[in-house]
This record gives structure tokens, C-alpha cells and sequence, in this order.
């Protein structure tokens, strides 16, 4: 055991070294080269010192570095490659590698893999013909995200180690809720009010005049709504006193009001309602009792200032027949599904999208997709569109078996981790979900749950990890 440990410092401390060293070389001339290269240098290093250390920073990459980057292209001038932007793709990626030289995954597992990166695949040669740069963007951002997958399942597989996941979001979101709160109140940074001037970004503008959508650190009202969604479905399976639980959750839905996103809302509505007929517990019950005591305050003073009318003119309006994003969204689904239908490979990855706006070149692309089940058909074929729901319902299926089995002191986060799964597949209606850290946080619940189902083994395969005993080189040194 020390040997290990003692051959971990060994290995990391020269990465470290190298990692100030190109910080060094490269900061003057090409500052977020230099930083991307750093930051994935540190995170090699960090994970190979301690597992658990290393997946709380990719996490925390996903949550920061969007801001990190309005910060640099504040201060810095000209156009030129982001490769921050790619960074938590890259590191989730390079985490998944290290996972797999760990982890021997199931048949099954293997077999969702398969799927879902057939899905993503089949409309490569079309995209390269119609976009070699989009559909290079397209690639790297789907399957990055689907390697979460191999993240999750090796956080299974290790029963003492928990939900990596689950704990970073619980310590982060109550700060970047309210960062998102100050932005609605308080004049912006410099560097959101650069971001928002600059930037393409759908929708920013509230329904309240002079006002925009809360997006905190993150770059899009829509990638953070889902964000605290999922933040506020898994705050249901705490075993806290009400009080304690109202506290820490009013933040996050105030926040949630204030993006303005209604599909996050119905997500999270839909999140609820399995939720508390999976848990079968109390706790379940009054959990669910404070968020809805929470929005049901938002709606009755709805009328007092126009904040709140603001928000309760939008949850209220959805449905109604002038509707303006609903009808948009209906007559591109009756435009592009025809299409897609007859289109065997697609019109190529990266042509719908947010890849599909990362240059001018290429014809039939759609940049306004409201519908990431149309995205996907629409971009690689109605065969990728079976293979991704055979993936997608194989997920959904394990959680489903897995909280049949769970013991009554793990129903509520099997619960949990199912109703998540439910609230983000509803969500992909209205937005590609799968394609940026909402579609990362998916594939990760979902090989978390492909692991629990297959009780699937650890390192050469030919022994399972005991309950709380960990590898020598997961301990804390």
C-alpha cells in the first residue's frame, strides 16, 4: 500500500511541474491555450493522486470554467480558437480512459455504449461533406458527454466512494444560485455584460423589461435551469430536518424562477411526480411538500411586483394558443420531421444545433432546434434515432430494476436517480439536452445505473471491490 501510494506522488509530482511549466511558456502569448493545457494536466494529476479528488474537480470545470471564459475574452482581444470551451469535454474524456484501465464494463454496459455511439456516428460522413468543422465540434461534444457514462458506472462499482456527482452539485449550486439571483437584481459584471452583448445566446432577454435571464456561471438561462433542477431533485433524498432542507432548497427554485426556462419547470414538475411515487417514504412527501410550497408562494403574489408577474405570466402562459416559442417550436418540428424521415443518414452531424452555428458554410443546417429527439433525427437518420432510444430506454430500464431491488435505506436515492433520468429526457423535447453538461449528467446516472443492475465487477473482473474498502490508490494520502 505504500509502495502504491508512494509510486503516485511520484507520477503526479512531475505532472504538476509540467503543468506550471506550460502555464509559464504560454500565458503571455496564448493565455487560454495555456490555461486549457494547464487545467487538463492538473486534472490527470489530481485523479491519479486520489479518484474521488478528481472527478469533484471535473465537476467543478463544468460549473466554472463557462465563467472563466467570459472572463478571458473580456480581457483579452481578438477572435481565435476557445479551447476552453472544449476543456470539460477533453477532461471527461481522459477521466473515462483512466475509468476503463480501472473497470471491466459488463456485456450490457458495453452494449449501451455501442448504441448510443452508433447514434452519434452515423451521420458522420454526411456532416463531413456538408461541415468538417461542425461535425468535428459535434463529434467531440457528443461522445465526450456519452463517456460520462463509463464515469458513472465506475462510481457504482464503488459503493464507499458515492455519487461524485451528487456531492458536487449539493456543496456548488446554492453560490452559483445566488451569483444567478444578483444577476437578475444588481447591474451585471463586466464580464456577463460583455458575454451577453457578444454572444449569440437564445432567448437571454426576460419577460420583464430591462432585464435578462439568470445563467450564473454557466453560459446559457437553459443549461443552468436544468443544472438546479437536477440539484433540486437530488436535495429529495436527504435525510434532513424540514427546515433545514427548505433552507438550503429556496435559493436554488428562486434562482430556477428567475431563468424563466418553463420546460425546466415541467421537467421538474414530471421529476417530482416519480419521485414521490417511487420513494414510498415520508421524506418523500415533505420534500416535495417544500418545493411546492415554495412556487405556490411565487404564484400568489404573482401580481405584487413585476418580477413575479413576470414569472407567473410566463409558467402561465404555456400551452395557450399565442404562444409564440411553442408555435415556432411545432412548425419546425412539421417542417424538419418530414425531412429526416426520408433521409436514411441524415443531413449530417453537425448540421442542427449548436455546431450547426459555428460557421457560415454548408446548406440545409438548422440553428434553432427546440427538440433534441429532432436534432438527432434530423442530423443522423431515423436508424441513429432507434439506436439512441435503445441506449436511452436501456438506461431508464436499469434504474427502473434497480430501485425494485434497492433495500428500504437506498429507495430514496434510487428514486432519485430515476426521476432525474425521467425530468432530463423530457427536457431533451425542448432542447438538445445530450449535447453539453445537462447530456453529461444523463450518461452518467445512466452507467451508474447499468452498474448497479449487473452488481458488475471491479479491475481484471475476477473480484467485486468490498463495501468500504478502498484501492490503495483511491486513499486519501
Amino acid at each position: 500500500m505504500a509502495h502504491a501510494l508512494s509510486r503516485s506522488r511520484i507520477t503526479s509530482a512531475p505532472l504538476i511541474a509540467l503543468a506550471a511549466l506550460l502555464a509559464g511558456a504560454l500565458t503571455v502569448k496564448m493565455p487560454q491555450i495555456a490555461l486549457a493545457g494547464t487545467l487538463l494536466v492538473l486534472l490527470f494529476a489530481v485523479r491519479n493522486e486520489s479518484r474521488t479528488a478528481g472527478l469533484t474537480l471535473l465537476w467543478i470545470y463544468w460549473l466554472l470554467l463557462p465563467m472563466v471564459r467570459r472572463i478571458l475574452d473580456e480581457l483579452t482581444t481578438g477572435g481565435g480558437p476557445d479551447p476552453l470551451s472544449l476543456l470539460p469535454f477533453v477532461a471527461t474524456a481522459l477521466l473515462a480512459v483512466m475509468e476503463l484501465r480501472e473497470n471491466r464494463l459488463s456485456r450490457r454496459a458495453r452494449t449501451v455504449l455501442l448504441f448510443a455511439t452508433a447514434a452519434f456516428t452515423i451521420g458522420v460522413p454526411m456532416g463531413l461533406v456538408a461541415d468538417p468543422t461542425a461535425v468535428i465540434f459535434a463529434v467531440v461534444a457528443y461522445l465526450a458527454g456519452l463517456s460520462a457514462f463509463v464515469v458513472g458506472y465506475g462510481d457504482q462499482v464503488r459503493p464507499s466512494s458515492g455519487s461524485t456527482l451528487e456531492r458536487a452539485l449539493m456543496v456548488a449550486l446554492i453560490p452559483l444560485a445566488l451569483y444567478g439571483i444578483a444577476q437578475y437584481f444588481y447591474p451585471l459584471t463586466s464580464w456577463d455584460q460583455h458575454w451577453v452583448s457578444v454572444a449569440d445566446i437564445a432567448s437571454v432577454e426576460s419577460p420583464q423589461e430591462g432585464k435578462i435571464r439568470s445563467f450564473s456561471t454557466l453560459n446559457s438561462p437553459f443549461t443552468f435551469a436544468i443544472t438546479l433542477t437536477v440539484g433540486l431533485l437530488f436535495a429529495l433524498s436527504w435525510r434532513r430536518r424540514f427546515l433545514l432542507t427548505a433552507l438550503y432548497v429556496l435559493p436554488l427554485v428562486l434562482a430556477l424562477a428567475l431563468t424563466f426556462v418553463r420546460s425546466a419547470w415541467l421537467s421538474l414538475v414530471v421529476g417530482l411526480i416519480v419521485y414521490a411515487a417511487a420513494g414510498r417514504g415520508k421524506a418523500a412527501g415533505k420534500t416535495v411538500a417544500i418545493i411546492l410550497v415554495c412556487l405556490a408562494g411565487l404564484m400568489v403574489v404573482g401580481s405584487s411586483n413585476p418580477t413575479t408577474k413576470a414569472f407567473t405570466d410566463r409558467i402561465t402562459s404555456l400551452g395557450d394558443s399565442e404562444d409564440r416559442s411553442a408555435n415556432e417550436r411545432l412548425e419546425t418540428t412539421n417542417r424538419l420531421l418530414p425531412q429526416s424521415i426520408k433521409q436514411p443518414l441524415g443531413a449530417g452531424l453537425g448540421q442542427a444545433g449548436l455546431a450547426a452555428g459555428l460557421s457560415e458554410s454548408g446548406e440545409g443546417k438548422v440553428v434553432e432546434v427546440d427538440n433534441g429527439y429532432l436534432a438527432i433525427l434530423y442530423q443522423s437518420g431515423p436508424l441513429a434515432f432507434i439506436f439512441l432510444l435503445l441506449a436511452i430506454g436501456s438506461c431508464v430500464g436499469a434504474a427502473i430494476k434497480m430501485l425494485g431491488r434497492a433495500p428500504p435505506e437506498d429507495r430514496q436515492y434510487r428514486a432519485v436517480v430515476l426521476a432525474v433520468l425521467v425530468a432530463l429526457l423530457l427536457a431533451e423535447a425542448s432542447a438538445d439536452v445530450l449535447f453539453g453538461l445537462p447530456g453529461v449528467i444523463f450518461w452518467y446516472l445512466g452507467g451508474l445505473s447499468i452498474a448497479g443492475l449487473t452488481g458488475s465487477p471491479v479491475g481484471d473482473g475476477r473480484e467485486t471491490l468490498p463495501i468500504n474498502v478502498q484501492k490503495p490508490s483511491e486513499i486519501a494520502v
